[in-house]
Parts: C-alpha cells; structure tokens; sequence
C-alpha cells in the first residue's frame, strides 16, 4: 500500500458557463404611482406659491417705517450694493403725513408722497435736498444715483423685510433693508 494520497476527481469536469439571467423588477403597485403623483402636486404648489409671492404686489402701510439701502442702479443702468461706509436711508413720516425722507450719504432729503395700492407717486417738484458736497470718494456718485431712482420710482414692493422700488417699466431701481424704529 502506497502513502500516497488519492486524487478525488468529480463529475464530468465540465462546467454551465452561460450569463446569469435577470431576475424581473417587481411592478410598481397603485400605492407608488398615487404617492409619485401627490409628490409632483406638491412641487408644483411650491413653485406656484413662491411665484406668486415673487411677482404679486401688495398694498403695504410704510408709514413710521425706517429702511436703509442695500443695493441701487448706477448711473450704467447696472444694480450694485452700497459701498462700505456709505449710509443712505429712507424714513415715511408717523400716521397722518405724507413726507418721506431721509439721509442720502451727504446731504439730508424729503420728499411729499402718495401711495395708491403698491404704487408710489413723489410729489413733481417737492423734493427738497442740502447741497452739501460730500467729501469721501464715490459718496456723491451715490447720493445723484440714489435720488434719481427714488424720483423714478413708480411701484413699491415689500418681501422678507426688504423694499423693492421699481420704474415704470418693473425695473428694479433700489433695495431697501427694514431698520428698527
């Protein structure tokens, strides 16, 4: 008898060498297409409310409010951001008055006004400003840009704490950030 191990061999040595087959994908029931279709209805009401939010006006009480601007058309017809150090501000008298003014970098402004639903109409000619000459580099490129385009306003729009003043056209002018009283 020989140590030697035996050689164990199986089968016929041959081997199924063929691609698996797929298994099918389960068929989506009614429950997944109802949930796919309230999904889709729910998406198109978001974009429908923030839409309507957008490019709806409405009347709003600016009286005894205080803003100060964020950004304004040059005189390049192109919206930029006030530069640092550079304050601009728009105030609407308490109850019972009709003036706005404020600060418009250099020199002290008011205005008489009239609002009529979103729609905000300065008195022609009733404009009163200082005629002080600012200073600091850039300011008075504010102040003339500024003035201008609160004289060209023709509609009024308050969103998230913001005031959008726009010309006749609904071309932002100016954009104004709600300050505390």
């Amino acid at each position: 008898m020989d140590n030697e191990p035996a050689e164990i061999t199986s089968g016929t040595g041959s081997r199924d060498t063929a691609d698996p087959v797929p298994i099918p994908a389960a068929p989506m029931g009614r429950g997944f297409w109802a949930m796919m279709a309230l999904l889709g209805v729910l998406v198109l009401l978001i974009i429908y409310a923030q839409v309507q939010g957008v490019t709806r006006s409405v009347p709003v009480n600016l009286t005894g409010t205080n803003w100060t601007l964020t950004y304004y058309t040059n005189e390049k017809g192109t919206m930029v951001p006030v530069t640092n150090g550079t304050d601009v501000t728009l105030l609407f008298s308490p109850e019972n008055s009709t003036i706005l003014g404020g600060y418009s970098g250099c020199n002290a402004y008011s205005f008489n006004y009239t609002i009529s639903g979103s729609r905000l109409i300065l008195a022609p000619g009733a404009g009163e400003t200082n005629s002080m000459v600012c200073p600091a580099p850039g300011v008075m490129n504010v102040e003339t840009s500024y003035l201008h385009d609160l004289e060209n306003t023709s509609t009024v729009q308050f969103r998230s704490d913001n005031l959008y003043l726009y010309d006749p056209v609904e071309k932002p002018l100016l954009i104004l950030e709600q300050t505390p009283a």
